[in-house]
């Protein structure tokens, strides 16, 4: 890192380019393989002109806030997450008309918002021994205490109920790190709730592992972007459950039938709690052979990456072909344009309702490199992603809940291995945003309910927290 006003020399440039160990480095990597054509485009998919009564939509959003008062580097992390139910006849009714009223827009959709803090860096509660223990309590009591809807189930007992489908191949060690004696010799009683001597709280969520990656030396925005993840796919679950329940007790299951739950990102978990995807995934096919033996028809449940490999990757495909990419080459190699420059040839090359299945094998050949014999996210996503070009023009990624374990074979990509996928599509050009780039109307509710504002945030919270902090201990 640079001192202030400190500026880089030209001269190490020539350290590269006359150093005959990078050259020879350099021309040993391929080069980056394009599609062909006929594939790249995409294909049509026949549909339905499906419109549903209700969108769910889930997003979340987590802000780290420096507390220095009596310890430098204290830290809180401050966390929101937004469950949206959109009456999608009331928003097409509300928007199909030249003003909007304001009072009749807002019974469009209902908000169910979560917010709450967590103990980060040297924040100790005043009832724990340090941080980290602090940080496993709250989080603790943080899902024993939210639910996704009125008289649901809390979140707890959503984790549970995945927990039970938890892999058996890892051994969970000691969650109480540096502080038991007998950490490293046995391992912590998750029945009685005790770590093995006795003497220290062990919680169902240490299984999470999270407090693996908590620090007191530096900012753990990691960990909290992993609990602010944890929350947001428990809530899906969670919300499928009390639809299930409810149900049950009226008997009619069309509820399933004219719902989409869409999250906002993939559908996938990763780091520390990655086990939680093949959990999320056998849970979801359990109520997936529920709802089909009652209604003859899958669940649709989807997320949407707005950016990444993907994201990218499709967006190119829409502005150049292989030709392109080729001729760009040879021009560039010829010294005839700037290799760095990025430059357009048919914009709008793929045409509008395109739909594009990708398999394993394209996506390691074409996205994402690889020749593991493990399939792409096979550990970590309980989705698999589908590329659309909607009715308008956005470029949407979806990610495809798998609901049964013939839909997990990934080497395949045909649209039955994507439940309800002309629904899909028909939500997608049906509640498309005009208002920002490859964005639906949900998720964007959904964030508008969960961001943290960055400055202002930050000095409300700020605020909050000088005013409370250590209250009960004077």
């Amino acid at each position: 890192m640079p001192f202030v006003n400190e500026f880089a020399q030209h001269k190490i440039l020539g350290r590269f380019t006359e150093n005959p160990e990078i050259k020879k480095l350099l021309e040993n990597f391929k080069e980056p393989e394009y599609p062909e054509d006929e594939r790249a485009c995409g294909c049509m998919i026949e549909r339905n002109q499906w419109k549903p009564r209700y969108v769910v939509a889930i997003d979340g959003s987590h802000q780290e806030l420096q507390y220095d008062q009596g310890f430098p580097g204290a830290e809180l992390s401050f966390i929101s997450i937004a469950t949206v139910l959109i009456k999608v006849e009331k928003l097409i009714e509300a928007s199909s008309k030249t003003t909007i009223d304001p009072v009749e827009f807002n019974q469009v959709q209902s908000s169910y918002p979560l917010t709450a803090v967590l103990p980060s860096s040297n924040m100790i509660h005043v009832d724990f021994p340090d941080a980290r223990s602090s940080f496993r309590s709250s989080w603790y009591e943080l899902l024993k205490n939210t639910r996704p809807a009125d008289k649901s189930e809390t979140l707890l007992e959503t984790y549970e109920a995945l927990l039970a489908w938890k892999p058996t191949e890892s051994e969970l060690q000691c969650p109480l790190m540096d502080l038991c004696e007998t950490k490293d010799s046995f391992k912590p009683d998750y029945s009685k709730g005790k770590c093995a001597c006795g003497k220290y709280d062990v919680y169902l969520t240490d299984s999470l592992r999270i407090h693996e990656r908590f620090t007191d030396s530096n900012s753990n925005g990691e960990s909290f972007g992993e609990v602010m993840r944890v929350l947001e796919h428990l809530l899906l679950v969670g919300f499928l459950r009390h639809m299930e329940r409810l149900c049950q007790d009226s008997g009619n299951w069309s509820m399933f039938e004219d719902t989409a739950i869409v999250m906002d990102g993939s559908l996938a978990v990763f780091g520390h709690p990655a086990w939680l995807s093949q959990a999320i995934k056998l849970e979801l096919a359990r109520l997936n052979k529920l709802v089909r033996d009652k209604t003859g028809k899958d669940m649709l449940v989807f997320g949407i990456e707005k950016s990444g490999r993907f994201f990218d990757h499709w967006c190119r495909l829409d502005t150049k072909s292989k030709r392109d990419f080729e001729l760009e080459r040879k021009l560039a190699a010829e010294e005839q344009i700037d290799p760095d420059e990025f430059r357009v040839y048919q914009p709008g090359r793929i045409p509008k309702q395109s739909v594009m299945l990708i398999d394993d094998q394209y996506i390691k050949k074409y996205i994402v490199p690889s020749e593991s014999d493990k399939p792409h996210g096979k550990d970590t996503y309980y989705g698999r992603p589908f590329l659309y070009k909607t009715s308008t023009g956005a470029m949407i990624v979806g990610i495809s809940a798998i609901l049964s374990p013939e839909q997990d074979d990934r080497k395949k990509a045909s649209p039955e291995l994507f439940p309800r996928l002309a629904d899909a599509l028909d939500l997608l050009d049906l509640l498309v945003s005009m208002r920002y780039p490859n964005a639906v109307i949900p998720l964007i509710a959904a964030h508008s309910e969960a961001a943290i504002p960055l400055k202002m945030g930050e000095k409300v919270l700020d605020m909050l927290a000088r005013e409370h902090v250590g209250i009960n201990n004077t």
